[in-house]
């Protein structure tokens, strides 16, 4: 029972594709240590935000871009995110930074990749170390659409025997 629930589990978390949220572009944010004027969050508070993101990609398409701009005191939910129709934003009230300021504003460019398990940016950075310029945060990937997984092991009887 828990040998099987173990297997099927760890094969869930792991080996199912998904999309994730690997690199983001901040306007006028050059590392993820800095903060932004106007914006509640510092940015890297933000980045763990934008990892929480749930988004599903049509099939055929391995990578996409999708942006976000927004003014004006109040929330930054991910239903602001303007996409194409390739794009389904799947949790669209998950809070990604709250602006403190009526003039205050925010515009980024989010690119979103298809993949299977957990890659790490620090993964990332070696490979692509040469063409990324700076302002381009990467952000580590969760690509399973699988969040959490319980499972359950009872007794089974089979006429006298119990121990199944």
């Amino acid at each position: 029972g828990h040998t099987l629930g173990n297997a099927l589990r760890r094969i869930l978390l792991s080996s199912m594709p998904g999309c994730a949220v690997t690199e983001v572009e901040i306007e006028g944010v050059l590392h993820e240590y800095s903060t932004k004027e106007g914006v509640q969050e510092d940015i890297l508070e933000i980045l763990l935000n934008l990892k929480g993101l749930a988004v599903k990609v049509a099939e055929g398409k391995d990578e996409v871009f999708i942006t976000l701009n927004k003014s004006g005191s109040g929330p930054v939910v991910a239903g602001d995110i303007t996409h194409d129709g390739d794009v389904e934003i799947a949790n669209p009230e998950h809070v990604i930074c709250h602006l403190t300021d009526d003039n205050a504003e925010i515009a980024m460019r989010i690119k979103v990749e298809r993949g299977r398990g957990y890659v790490p940016a620090s993964s990332r950075i070696h490979t692509e170390e040469d063409e990324r310029p700076i302002g381009r945060l990467l952000v580590d990937a969760t690509y399973s659409p699988v969040d959490k997984i319980a499972y359950a092991v009872e007794a089974a009887r089979v006429e006298q025997r119990t121990d199944l």
